[in-house]
């Protein structure tokens, strides 16, 4: 999603600079449809590698759906803060006189030294669907009303939803 966000910004003729894990940002390179993000003028990328981690294989087995197996991966994204506040810092210093910083939810202790920069601003991106985000309020106000429609029966609650493991990293 925010690869499609980064074209729409770019069709405005402003500089886009994609940051990322190299393995992701190959990804993006390769699973984005609809464009050619190496070829999009204004479309930057800047790969930061990650040190070694634990990279265990998917559990098709396991009780819940979430792939925990990429929560080392999200761990080892904690050494991006400082590569990240320094190529904010160059950008400000390359005559970009405003920085907007738009970032993926699990990503946030990464960008904690972003909002004491001049000219540097931090959005989060929340790829969450409406539904989910509905529900997961309705579920964190104590379910205040009980709509009539059945629908509401087989809605998975968000403890449900994701591991303890994502939880404790969410909550970091």
């Amino acid at each position: 999603m925010l690869e499609h966000l980064s074209r729409l910004i770019t069709s405005y003729n402003i500089p886009v600079y994609y940051v990322g894990a190299t393995t992701h940002i190959r990804q993006v390179k390769l699973c984005v449809h609809g464009f050619d993000p190496v070829t999009t003028k204004n479309l930057h990328f800047h790969e930061f590698p990650t040190p070694p981690f634990e990279n265990p294989p998917p559990n098709p087995n396991a009780s819940h759906k979430f792939p925990n197996h990429m929560i080392p991966l999200l761990y080892a994204t904690i050494h991006f803060r400082e590569p990240v506040c320094s190529l904010v810092n160059q950008l400000l210093g390359a005559n970009h006189r405003r920085v907007i910083v738009i970032y993926d939810s699990l990503m946030t202790w990464v960008l904690e030294d972003i909002p004491a920069i001049p000219n540097a601003e931090c959005y989060r991106f929340n790829g969450f669907s409406a539904f989910y985000m509905f529900s997961s309020y309705w579920e964190t106000k104590g379910k205040p009303f009980q709509p009539e429609t059945e629908i509401f029966e087989d809605i998975i609650s968000s403890e449900n939803c994701a591991t303890p493991e994502l939880w404790e990293l969410w909550n970091k």
